[in-house]
């Protein structure tokens, strides 16, 4: 019980976690660096695109993180032969979920998109982008399938593996395909989108062998694929649908922000994406250790540990929050060097150094959000996490939209709504976790 708490075992879940996903960062990152030399508007395509599409693949996300708080707590009261249904089950819905995604964008996204997006020229390349990037949400979201039964096992190494693959490959097809370099055709923002989808199937293949080499199977009783229990799923639903809102409606606030963005012009909007995919790369240490978060608390409670989690919290806390210092410094150091490498525009490098200052600070904020609301997810209630997620989104976007509609203000000021946004997720969450409320929730019968 105790070693589930100590620094050590923090570490050992969180580090290829943090290297798992560089792996879906760097998707668009990659992307954006590529298509950073190609024109404003394919960065701009390639932003709107990514999120569009990450909005679906975080409703898998967060299936998964259901499943995953449930095995963690299976894992902590030690029965190993109850995980095994619990992934099965949860690829039965992965599936399901990922097939009705897709349908629905070749049905509906255009005509989605076209509502949102003011632009024509950004309009015709994001459709040309995500007509490709949908079909890699299938191996994707099996991905976080798997992501999830690891890290709810506590057994997370293979995950860093398979976010290496997924980063050369995609960083290698980009390069071939992108630019039409060594006998490729020229497909620009098409070539981006099929260098996510190849990369994110290879990572797939990978954990596939990885975890049938290990006989995990075996020992948590997986890879049965019975007949659908519907308790198991009804099980695996109540505690993830709140988590799929909260993760579509936390990208989806994303998008809606850089909407607002867009509002402000194509200039803007390419800064703004520029500066998101140098973002990304700055929260992916963040984001690894409160997904390992997660496990960690849901494991404790599982172990008789309720009487601990303050303790755990506290040493989440500080681990995520140096970290957050250490690549706030750095990047202030020299703000220029991250940016660089999605664009070698000198001017729109420039440019997009005021709201690098801001999201120095804010990073700092989200450390501290990160944590805590994650600590709430991984107690099992879920439902408390989105509706404090849904409650900040509201002010986040009612603040950002003022800043850009109502008080006009410069770029890097709108971009002010971060911290704001963290602020008030970290109060909401803290003053939840002090309550007490958290001991009283159910993950499974």
């Amino acid at each position: 019980m105790y070693e589930t708490i100590s620094y050590r075992n923090i570490w050992r879940i969180s580090y290829p976690l943090i290297l798992g996903f560089v792996a879906v960062t760097i998707i668009n990152v990659t992307d954006t660096a590529f298509l950073g030399r190609v024109s404003e508007v394919a960065i701009g395509a390639s932003g709107l695109g990514g999120i569009y599409v990450l909005i679906m693949l975080m409703a898998a996300f967060g299936l998964g993180i259901g499943a995953q708080i449930i095995m963690a707590r299976y894992h902590g009261e030690e029965k190993p032969e109850k995980i095994g249904p619990v992934f099965d089950h949860a690829l039965y819905l992965l599936l399901v979920m990922t097939a009705g995604m897709i349908l629905f964008h070749f049905a509906a996204g255009e005509q989605i998109l076209a509502r949102l997006i003011n632009s024509t020229a950004i309009l015709q390349s994001t459709l040309v982008y995500t007509n490709i990037r949908v079909i890699g949400l299938l191996p994707a979201a099996i991905v976080v399938g798997y992501r999830c039964f690891l890290t709810g096992i506590s057994d997370t190494r293979a995950i860093s593996y398979a976010a290496g693959i997924m980063a050369a490959f995609n960083l290698a097809f980009n390069y071939l395909f992108v630019f039409g370099n060594l006998g490729f055709p020229r497909m620009e923002i098409a070539g981006a989108g099929y260098a996510s989808v190849l990369s994110e199937s290879l990572s797939l293949i990978y954990l596939i062998f990885w975890v049938r080499k290990k006989r995990l199977g075996v020992q948590f009783n997986c890879f049965h694929f019975p007949k659908p229990n519907w308790i198991q799923i009804k099980t695996i639903l109540r505690i993830a649908t709140p988590v799929i809102v909260q993760s579509v409606v936390s990208i989806a606030s994303w998008l809606t922000f850089f909407l607002i963005i867009e509002g402000m012009g194509e200039r803007e909007l390419a800064i703004s994406n520029v500066v998101r995919s140098g973002y990304s790369v700055l929260m992916i240490p963040l984001i690894g250790i409160g997904q390992g978060t997660q496990t960690l608390v849901s494991k404790l409670i599982g172990q008789g540990g309720t009487h601990l989690v303050f303790i755990l919290i506290k040493r989440l806390l500080l681990v995520s929050v140096v970290s957050s210092v250490v690549l706030m410094l750095l990047n202030l150091i020299n703000p220029s060097l991250l940016l660089s490498v999605f664009t070698n525009d000198m001017t729109l490098i420039t440019d997009s150094i005021p709201v690098v200052h801001v999201i120095s600070i804010s990073i700092i904020l989200f450390a501290v959000a990160m944590i805590l609301l994650s600590v709430v997810s991984g107690t099992g209630n879920t439902l408390m996490t989105l509706l404090i997620e849904v409650s900040t989104l509201v002010i986040y976007l009612n603040f950002t939209y003022r800043m850009v509609h109502q008080w006009h203000q410069p770029l890097n000021m709108v971009w002010t709504s971060e911290i704001v946004y963290f602020s008030f997720m970290a109060l909401f969450s803290g003053l939840y976790l002090w309550s007490g409320k958290w001991k009283n929730a159910k993950v499974h019968e």
